[in-house]
């Protein structure tokens, strides 16, 4: 949902299976597309406006 808290990157690692810093590009890259915003010491957030562009990508 927009506005979200997501998991704590170490967080998302251990339940993918994957490297933190796989984790750590995924939240750049999903930054740059602005679909969330990382606020210091508080976490990575979806969002609000982030399902309006959703799914651009896939119809190019």
């Amino acid at each position: 949902m927009p506005g979200q808290r997501l998991p704590a990157e170490r967080d998302l690692a251990l339940e993918y299976g994957v490297a933190y810093l796989t984790i750590r590009r995924a939240m750049r890259e999903l930054r740059e597309r602005g679909l969330v915003i990382t606020v210091p010491a508080k976490g990575n957030f979806i969002q609000p406006n982030a399902t309006e562009g959703a799914g651009e990508d896939a119809e190019a």
